[in-house]
């Protein structure tokens, strides 16, 4: 298992020597990143757009034939949500970072539950796994169990797992890493890691995690050459 963190490290030294990347590989780099995370994240919890439906989405703000307002208003606000959180890469993560997030998700899809949870007993709940996350140096294992912890902790009524992923993300990103893209046609292997964390054995999670960052390592390093 250390083995793929070590890797990880040496990978983002690597990527760190060849810093700062130039703008037009940063253009490339972070166009295709949008268009893969926004479908896949999407994908996973159902949503029916393609990757090249996505793109057509993103790039021309146009709908797509015979398919829903739902799908379509998925895909706008997970790519506007992408947005924002590189606007939070210098803040401590906080409740408010976390509900403008979910707020931004479900516009237009549900004005009723946007940006709140769903019971009071979770603002204690996020409240006191903000303070357990914000209480230590963060690092790539304490960002995996923060996500896993929050996806278990279930906040919202809806848009916890893609809320959920793009915290993971921000996190990363505060560290100097790049974003993940978890893939849809990897929702099993991670929907059993986090079962598994939610009996706090996280050993799956982390294996999982490392994979997904040293694949966006490897793919960022591939743009850069």
């Amino acid at each position: 298992m250390n083995n793929k963190l070590e890797k990880i490290y040496t990978l983002k030294s690597e990527l760190d020597h060849r810093r700062p990347l130039n703008q037009g590989e940063i253009k490339r780099i972070k166009e295709n990143y949008i268009i893969k995370n926004t479908y896949n994240s999407n994908a996973i919890e159902g949503n029916t757009l393609t990757e090249m439906e996505t793109r057509f989405v993103i790039e021309t703000n146009l709908a797509v034939g015979k398919k829903s307002l739902k799908d379509h208003l998925e895909i706008r606000n997970y790519y506007n949500a992408l947005l924002y959180i590189e606007t939070l890469t210098n803040e401590i993560l906080s409740e408010e970072n976390i509900k403008i997030i979910h707020s931004i998700l479900l516009d237009g899809l549900d004005w009723t539950n946007k940006g709140k949870y769903r019971t009071i007993d979770t603002s204690q709940e996020i409240h006191t796994l903000l303070s357990w996350y914000t209480s230590e140096p963060v690092t790539i294992n304490r960002i995996i169990e923060f996500t896993c912890k929050f996806i278990n902790t279930h906040p919202f009524i809806d848009g916890n797992g893609r809320t959920s992923r793009l915290l993971t993300n921000l996190e990363l990103l505060k560290l100097g890493y790049p974003p993940i893209t978890i893939l849809a046609t990897d929702r099993l292997e991670y929907y059993q890691a986090l079962d598994k964390s939610y009996y706090g054995d996280y050993e799956e999670a982390y294996d999982f995690f490392y994979n997904c960052i040293i694949e966006s390592l490897n793919e960022y390093l591939s743009f850069a050459n």
